[in-house]
């Protein structure tokens, strides 16, 4: 099979892609210049060049192929095949897309490094080496795929609910021992402040939310842990403790200080 080397826009409707797909349909296998870091550390797009080839037959799991999504290019790996639809992710990557088969165009057999080396995709050490990439992703994604944003849609309420029957239930009488120490810290008070941890967590959008709305979330925050706090004063069987209520500060601020620290590594 022959090969001809193109460089390839990241936009999906230049003249280009449709030289690369001739090429591709005439069984020609392209070698093309792709940017980007969502392939890495297999692929490195600033350095790296890749071959791509037809595809020949079905589409199979873990390959990496080249398709269009949102009118770009993109080459990521192929993680599962959902009612005709095809679940692509990238390794250095958290969100996933889906297309269809039609936007699938070319699969890719051979990475160029920058030292001159090759690597065929289609070689036992590859597989292994793209096997251990692709699960140690997909563990680093557990956390999102627990507390993502869909997830939070319900998290969010169910973690409320939680906290309030918590804060207003007769706990006194599941006979939990409140009053033992904890690393010279009283059990309850350690209970109040770790139930609030999560608190802004679950109240913001990570997508959505800047560092300038993080200060009133902390502040809808304290709110909420002093009026839990306040109502025990109106229940016959729970009593208001103003260090409870230091507690309660305490776990709102050391969420929100987490948060923050998030949100900074992040900009």
């Amino acid at each position: 099979m022959n090969s001809q080397r193109l460089i390839l826009p990241n936009d999906a409707n230049g003249f280009i892609v449709e030289e690369m797909m001739e090429r591709l349909n005439n069984g020609i296998t392209v070698t093309i210049a792709f940017g980007g870091s969502s392939m890495l550390p297999l692929i490195d797009g600033r350095s790296d060049r890749i071959e791509l080839s037809p595809i020949n037959g079905e589409l199979r799991l873990g390959e990496i192929y080249l398709f269009v999504y949102n009118g770009h290019c993109v080459i990521h790996r192929l993680l599962k095949i959902r009612y005709e639809k095809f679940v692509f992710r990238g390794d250095n990557c958290c969100s996933c897309e889906v297309v269809t088969r039609e936007a699938v165009l070319a699969r890719l057999i051979a990475v160029c490094h920058s030292d001159g080396s090759r690597e065929n995709c289609d070689s036992l050490q590859w597989r292994r080496k793209s096997r251990r990439v692709s699960t140690l992703r997909t563990l680093k994604n557990l956390p999102f795929r627990l507390f993502g944003r869909p997830q939070r849609r319900w998290e969010r309420w169910l973690y409320i609910a939680l906290l309030l029957i918590l804060m207003w239930a007769p706990v006194g009488v599941l006979g939990i021992p409140l009053n033992n120490f904890v690393f010279g810290i009283r059990f309850d008070h350690l209970l109040h402040a770790s139930v609030y941890v999560p608190f802004v967590f679950f109240l913001m959008d990570f997508g959505k939310v800047k560092m300038s709305k993080l200060i009133p979330h902390w502040l809808v925050g304290l709110l909420f842990a002093g009026v839990t706090e306040s109502v025990q004063l109106l229940l016959p069987y729970r009593g208001f403790d103003i260090n409870d209520l230091v507690a309660n500060f305490l776990g709102v601020t050391l969420g929100w200080i987490i948060v923050s620290c998030w949100k900074i590594r992040r900009q």
